[in-house]
C-alpha cells in the first residue's frame, strides 16, 4: 500500500519570516520548518506520496527526483513520528 503524508489534522501552525511554526499538539514542542522544510509544509496541505513530494521539490530546486527521495523520506518519517504529519 502506498503511504501518503499530509499536515496533521490537529496541528496548529503559523507562517512567519519564511518559516512554518508547527505545534503538533498542546504541550508538545514547536517544530520550525524553514527553507525546503517550509516548501514541504506547503506541499503537504493535501495528501502526497514520497514520490509526489520528491517530484515537486525536484522541479522547484532543479535537482534529480531520486536524490530528493533519499533525502526527504527520513524527514517525512521523523515529522510523522513527532505528530507534525499524518500518514494514510
Amino acid at each position: 500500500m502506498l503511504v501518503r503524508y499530509q499536515r496533521a489534522a490537529g496541528a496548529v501552525w503559523r507562517n512567519a519570516h519564511g518559516c512554518a511554526f508547527v505545534l503538533p499538539q498542546p504541550g508538545s514542542e514547536i517544530v520550525v520548518l524553514a527553507g525546503t522544510g517550509h516548501d514541504l509544509w506547503r506541499l503537504l496541505a493535501e495528501p502526497m506520496s514520497i514520490d509526489q513530494v520528491a517530484h515537486c521539490l525536484a522541479e522547484t530546486y532543479d535537482v534529480p527526483a531520486d536524490a530528493v527521495t533519499r533525502d526527504v523520506a527520513p524527514i517525512l518519517d521523523e515529522l510523522a513520528s513527532r505528530g507534525v504529519l499524518d500518514e494514510e
